[in-house]
């Protein structure tokens, strides 16, 4: 019996071929390409030996194409495929399986091999065409990245070269690509976006890298310089903070009624006033005192609150 049945399971895969032969030649709905070429069993099913042609070069990885039903019938007439299309609608979608290279890989490769040329210090890359870190090898390959014929400019921060992947491959994707870099420095930002009246506290600002022409004197460079202060306008996450885009925290608001005091060793005086301007802690602002009518300046002392020193009081109008 055993014997049988593997006489019998030999005659069946013998026979195999030609039995799909004789099924109806079906056309696939899509064909995904492993390799280089494009068989005719990659369109059509139920070949049998004849699945094994080649018929044309496959797409670029990662790329597709649409077959016809003309460009089908071609095909199948000129490889006597027995084959005819239902409708002037029938089509196939051809794609070539492929992996894409991370950007960011190929940007590290760049720095070490602008490294390897004298290049010091924290920089950025920034590359002028962008569109040649797109990298799509086929699927099943090597990832890995090679920098190729490097020119480094010194004088104007300039560079060019070639990426190749896989490295060291005969059929390997060559791309030139260009672009400069730009020294970098750290500074202090936002995490979130906040606006006139946020108080910003130190959960409030994370470090970012920015370029170092950015840092100048008019933004913000030391965390010391954020905390406590209260944006004039909204400002941005992570954008660099100018510290004229910065204030102390409004304690006394314009038109606001503020309590006028002029302490003494021997006594404390107060009266009503009305403030003629915004002022944080510590600012000197012009109040105009209710009772006298005279507009004075005095320094603000805490929310709705302002002081006068004895002999320190100046009348600015009546």
């Amino acid at each position: 019996m055993k014997r049988f049945l593997a006489i019998l399971t030999i005659a069946l895969a013998a026979a195999a071929p030609a039995l799909a032969e004789r099924l109806p030649v079906t056309l696939k709905q899509s064909a995904m390409i492993e390799g280089d070429m494009v068989k005719l069993g990659d369109l059509w099913d139920n070949l049998g030996t004849k699945g094994d042609t080649l018929l044309a070069p496959a797409p670029q990885p990662g790329k597709r194409i649409v077959a016809d039903a003309r460009w089908l019938v071609a095909v199948a007439q000129s490889y006597a495929v027995d084959w005819q299309p239902a409708s002037n609608f029938d089509r196939i979608v051809i794609e070539r399986s492929g992996q894409m290279i991370d950007p960011r890989l190929i940007e590290t490769e760049l720095r070490e091999a602008l490294a390897m040329e004298g290049v010091s210090g924290n920089f950025s890359l920034e590359v002028a065409n962008r569109q040649a870190l797109a990298v799509m090898v086929p699927a099943g390959q090597s990832t890995e990245v090679a920098i190729r014929d490097l020119v480094w400019d010194a004088r104007n921060s300039r560079f060019a070269a070639t990426v190749e992947v896989p490295a060291g491959s005969p059929t390997a994707i060559r791309q030139r690509v260009s672009g400069r870099i730009f020294t970098v420095t750290r500074i202090p930002v936002l995490t979130h976006a906040m606006t006139r009246g946020d108080v910003i506290t130190e959960k409030d600002v994370q470090w970012a890298e920015v370029r170092e022409e950015i840092a100048h004197r008019s933004v913000a460079t030391d965390p010391r310089e954020l905390i406590g202060q209260e944006p004039r306008f909204q400002v941005r996450a992570g954008q660099p903070v100018r510290l004229a885009d910065l204030q102390r925290p409004v304690l006394v608001t314009k038109n606001s009624l503020v309590t006028i005091s002029l302490k003494t060793p021997f006594m404390t005086l107060t009266s009503q006033g009305r403030a003629v301007e915004d002022g944080g802690k510590g600012d000197v602002i012009r109040i105009t005192n209710l009772q006298t009518k005279r507009t004075i300046e005095a320094i603000v002392d805490g929310p709705g609150m302002v002081a006068v020193t004895p002999g320190g009081t100046r009348q600015l109008s009546h």
